[in-house]
């Protein structure tokens, strides 16, 4: 048939002479008619309708238990991509995962390797406990040091490829405590009653449009202070130069304008500034490193503090985004190394333990059992 093809590619389409082609190379799919015009027929041969129905409704079928399959599968639980990391550097993940670990309730004597188990978490009573023993006069001699909290955040957002990029934000604290100097503040309002207010809760520059033709020309320059406050009545006049102060422009996420000055300023001198440090390399992974009172101070002092900066950093977390926004606290003090966890869901709402829902997940599969059997 090649033979036949390459001769039909040369000669005038459609005409051959019969006596230059052999019968046994023409076959049964060929033939002449009178005028030797040669002609080929090409015959398909394909399954009867019985045959295709029935693929067809299989088919069917079979979409059909898919679609069911996918309707009661169980939801997909996100995991991270792996680290595409070279070795040689050693770097490991910097976010904690336990899941691998025996339970705790597996451990069955008091000398055991750490990394083998669950971690244990601590309550908020016997962590500060132990940090005050390794902060008495026997050790560090540091009775009223600063203590301080790691908070490490799930970044995650409602789209599985967005995560959480950046926050910062100022926090006040209901026990009050020392740590350095206050903060230096800028006022702008526009009574006098209300500059005079400013200045008595701790301002260090007060003015209203004054100050604001200062910070335009160049006078007075921002560097030099710590935040900004306003009143509501001078923020138009103040957009003016929303370039020229950049990031300390009032805003409602910030916090930094209002209408009662006294709260407003106090808030911003006495708070203490926390912002979202991030992983280049685990995108879903970030913390927030913060002090939230001494350890002279009482328990519950401690107690009201940290549950305050709980509540404060989970107000960050982006709407509609899956699962927990807190996944680990971890409490510090200088200059001991030491970093204790703490079971911080005791402290904030909408937590809870997850070695606990593990527990009555199991025991709901025992129960299904114990029916069915």
């Amino acid at each position: 048939m090649a033979f036949v093809n390459n001769l039909l590619h040369l000669v005038n389409p459609g005409r051959v002479l019969s006596n230059r082609i052999p019968k046994h190379i023409l076959g049964i799919n060929c033939c002449l008619n009178d005028n030797n015009d040669l002609f080929f027929t090409q015959k398909r041969y394909g399954a009867r309708k019985g045959k295709r129905i029935a693929a067809t409704r299989e088919k069917q079928k079979l979409a059909r238990i898919r679609r069911e399959e996918m309707k009661n599968a169980p939801p997909k639980v996100w995991k991270p991509k792996k680290l595409l990391m070279d070795k040689r550097i050693n770097v490991a993940p910097k976010k904690f995962n336990d899941e691998d670990r025996k339970d705790l309730d597996q451990i069955v004597d008091n000398v055991f390797i750490i990394e083998h188990y669950k971690e244990r978490k601590l309550s908020f009573s016997d962590a500060l406990s132990l940090i005050r023993e390794t902060h008495d006069s026997t050790l560090y001699d540091e009775p009223n040091a600063l203590l301080e909290a790691k908070i490490e955040l799930n970044l995650r957002t409602k789209k599985k490829t967005k995560f959480l990029e950046s926050f910062r934000g100022i926090i006040s604290y209901t026990n009050e405590f020392s740590f350095g100097g206050n903060r230096k503040i800028v006022a702008i309002c526009k009574t006098e009653e209300d500059q005079e207010v400013a200045k008595q809760s701790g301002a260090e520059l007060v003015g209203s449009s004054d100050i604001i033709n200062m910070l335009k020309g160049g006078e007075i320059s921002m560097e030099n202070f710590d935040d900004l406050v306003c009143h509501g009545d001078m923020l138009i006049e103040l957009a003016n130069i929303k370039n020229t102060i950049g990031p300390f422009f009032p805003t409602k996420q910030r916090g930094n304008i209002g209408f009662d000055m006294k709260r407003l300023v106090k808030h911003f001198v006495n708070g203490f500034e926390y912002k979202l440090n991030k992983d280049n390399h685990e995108p879903d992974y970030g913390f927030v490193k913060i002090p939230f009172g001494r350890l002279a101070q009482t328990d519950s002092q401690l107690e009201d503090n940290f549950q305050t900066l709980l509540s404060t950093i989970q107000t960050n977390q982006p709407a509609g985004a899956p699962g927990d926004f807190i996944s680990r606290v971890l409490f510090y003090s200088e200059p001991s190394p030491e970093m204790f966890p703490v079971a911080f869901w005791d402290h904030i709402d909408g937590y809870e333990d997850p070695n606990q829902l593990v527990e009555d997940v199991e025991t709901d599969q025992e129960k299904k059992k114990a029916i069915k059997n």
